[in-house]
């Protein structure tokens, strides 16, 4: 199916779904909905899921400067700064980025050209909540979800005809400032938000000193536009951008005076527009008809520098990298209430990512050695999806939860052309002028599969919900993996066309409390996965992909907040985890690169104060050590863990609590730690922030 196509089918739908809504009759309320976790709104208690929910009062209070540094403290999630601390990407219950699906508005942010994931291209000023939903979520959101789901639910207007929100951050991690503006509002029906922010950072500074090039800078703007035609139908469109300027360095390297590596990325940027047309309450069957369409750009510059010693030379390679990807997509969704007790949701899905991407690679050996690559690649990925996901109650309180999607994904890399000239040879330099063999494949692959979901849900107990669940999970690979070559990074690794997709089982159970007193969440889970996608070594310096590995992961999370009196409010999150990988060749291990612990837990009080709200958190964040083992060079990494100590007060006051003042202090102990083996964590630092409302 065309995309032209699939665009005029996705126009009549939206066509046929206003006069749907124009000729709607009155009829007995149902409950209203909208795309959230389980694509319904639904009190926690009835998710059949392990979902953690970052709310807007948390992310106003927040000294976040980007979307990984507000997730870092939820049960199951890990953090990755990939060398930089404008760069801090996601993954769940042990999986890697690649294998964690990020979504803005339920939308995927795309990446078909990266070494280390999708990177969440949106500033937390622009967020009104986001929804983490852990564990394979394929049937719901599709391809890329095997270890869970970020969705990031964006601003949309105000219950007031007009209101306007504006603060300024101060954050002492890179000594950077962070100032932001917003407005909105409804009136007669018209819903409006416009945001805008920019944020500057500098260098962090470690417990061992500053960490060069680690620096970013970030800017962002939207707006959001929708009418009310009645009290069914509902349209309207969002239009964002978003820029950064990140650094990325490593510490290790840094170290070395007879080494250098570092990456610039002056430009990564996503620009998006989408348009929607909801019509809610159509007959007594149909609850609501959604359809969604956006077109969106990821557009990145990328230097990659590393200087080495070769013997008595240096070898030096310095890579520049332009990529462009264009995402094209639309989704129709209908939920039906089908009697008392069968509540069904149906959809189409389709996502169209074209990447043309420009590699410039200069090597220089000298004197033997001195040549410059020019590559081009042009490809893309297609993906249609149906899903149907039903709700059915039960007797004694018990609902069960059952779905399947099905997906086809063809692949194509349609040009991979690249030439090298610039002098080369041993003992006699020649002139070299010829075509490149390191660029890519040219080919086309088609994938498809079924993957089913089956949870039962009991509420028997007030304030409570016990739940069990078996999910599956399926990943296909991205043009990366599959025809082109990457040699950033120091090593050359090349794609593999005959890569199957990634599959897994997931087993869960979990219960949740949600009393006076006491507010709880727990589950245990356990998952097993198939046909892992892992890069292995074919020499020294080159690397391929192979369908190579499995892998079982188990463990429990656990996030618990007291309430013993009005003033004082322990708490406590925490990840038990343990991952084995296992190897094509039969090698087995536990040290998979994930800690065995993870945790926050501290008391947070509130009080009146002078007519406002005084707040304050105090807190530990601990972290056990993590091993990782490679069989191709047959060592382990070890990564150090850590515990932190940490301090925040917030402070609402003015009339209706318009005006805020918030500090932070972190890790007070000025401890040492990292997320990973490329650069440190800030040591002791101080924050600030001032809000106000109008």
């Amino acid at each position: 199916m065309t995309t032209k196509l699939t665009f005029k089918l996705s126009a009549a739908a939206a066509l046929t779904l206003c006069a749907l809504a124009v000729q709607a009759e009155e009829t007995v309320q149902t409950s209203e909905v909208t795309v959230t976790a389980s694509r319904v709104e639904q009190q926690l208690l009835e998710v059949p899921m392990a979902v953690t929910v970052v709310t807007n009062q948390e992310i106003q209070e927040s000294s976040a400067r980007n979307v990984g540094e507000l997730l870092e403290d939820i049960p199951g999630v890990m953090v990755n700064n990939a060398g930089s601390q404008g760069l801090k990407r996601v993954s769940i219950r042990g999986e890697d980025t690649f294998r964690t699906l990020t979504l803005i508005d339920g939308q995927k942010i795309s990446e078909q050209k990266s070494m280390s994931g999708a990177s969440i291209l949106i500033d937390p000023s622009s967020i009104e909540r986001i929804e983490v939903i852990k564990g394979p979520a394929s049937v719901l959101y599709g391809s890329d979800a095997l270890g869970g789901v970020v969705n990031i639910i964006t601003k949309k207007g105000s219950k007031k005809p007009f209101e306007a929100e504006g603060s300024v951050a101060w954050n002492g991690a890179g000594h950077g400032w962070a100032e932001t503006i917003s407005l909105g509002g409804t009136y007669k029906g018209l819903n409006y938000h416009l945001d805008a922010g920019y944020q500057s950072h500098g260098n962090i500074k470690t417990p061992l000193g500053y960490q060069k090039g680690t620096d970013f800078r970030q800017k962002n703007a939207s707006a959001f536009l929708s009418y009310d035609f009645n009290e069914h139908f509902t349209a309207g469109l969002r239009a964002d951008t978003f820029d950064s300027d990140i650094n990325s360095s490593s510490w290790e390297y840094e170290q070395d005076p007879n080494s250098e590596f570092f990456v610039r990325i002056p430009k990564w940027k996503r620009d998006k527009v989408a348009l929607f047309a909801e019509g809610k309450n159509l007959n007594e069957y149909l609850t609501r008809l959604r359809w969604d369409g956006y077109w969106q750009k990821n557009h990145k510059n990328m230097r990659n520098y590393v200087s080495q010693p070769q013997g008595p030379m240096k070898v030096v390679t310095d890579s520049h990298a332009d990529n462009r990807i264009k995402s094209y997509g639309t989704s129709l969704q209908a939920d039906w209430q089908l009697g008392e007790s069968n509540f069904l949701i149906t959809g189409y899905e389709f996502v169209q990512d074209q990447l043309e991407a420009d590699t410039l690679a200069k090597t220089t050996m000298a004197p033997m050695l001195n040549t410059v690559t020019n590559r081009y690649v042009k490809g893309k990925e297609t993906t249609n999806a149906i899903f149907a996901s039903m709700e059915t109650t039960l007797p004694m309180d018990f609902t069960l939860n059952y779905g399947v999607r099905y997906t086809w994904v063809d692949s194509k890399l349609s040009k991979a052309v690249g030439v090298k000239n610039g002098y080369a040879g041993m003992g006699r330099v020649k002139y070299v002028n010829a075509p490149d063999d390191k660029v890519g494949k040219v080919g086309s692959d088609k994938n498809s599969r079924p993957v089913f979901n089956l949870s039962l849900n009991w509420t028997g107990m007030p304030d409570t919900s016990l739940r069990a669940g078996w999910s599956q999970g399926f990943r296909v690979p991205n043009l990366q993996e599959k025809y082109l070559i990457n040699s950033m990074g120091g090593g050359t690794t090349f794609g593999n066309a005959d890569l199957k997709p990634e599959k897994s089982n997931n087993f869960e159970v979990g219960a949740r409390y949600a009393g006076n007193a006491l507010e709880a969440d727990f589950a245990l889970f356990y998952n097993l996965a198939d046909d892992y996608i892992s890069s292995v070594h074919i020499s020294k310096t080159e690397y391929t992909y192979l369908n190579a590995d499995k892998a079982k992961t188990f463990g429990a999370e656990l996030s618990v907040n007291f309430k013993p009196t009005d003033h004082f409010f322990p708490y406590a999150s925490m990840t038990w985890l343990r991952r084995k990988t296992e190897w094509g060749s039969g090698v087995s291990t536990y040290d998979s690169g994930v800690a065995g612990f993870t945790a926050r837990y501290g008391v947070k009080t509130e009080f009146d104060v002078f007519n406002g709200r005084w707040n304050t958190d105090t807190y530990l964040r601990s972290k056990t050590a993590s091993k990782s083992y490679s069989p191709s060079s047959n060592e382990t990494t070890r990564v150090a863990g850590y515990t932190t100590l940490n301090f925040a007060t917030t402070y609402h006051f003015g009339p209706q609590k318009r005006y805020m003042v918030s500090a932070e202090a972190i890790n007070i102990t000025n401890q040492l730690y990292s997320y990973g083996d490329s650069i440190y964590e800030p040591g002791r630092h101080f924050n600030f922030k001032l809000s106000a409302k109008f």
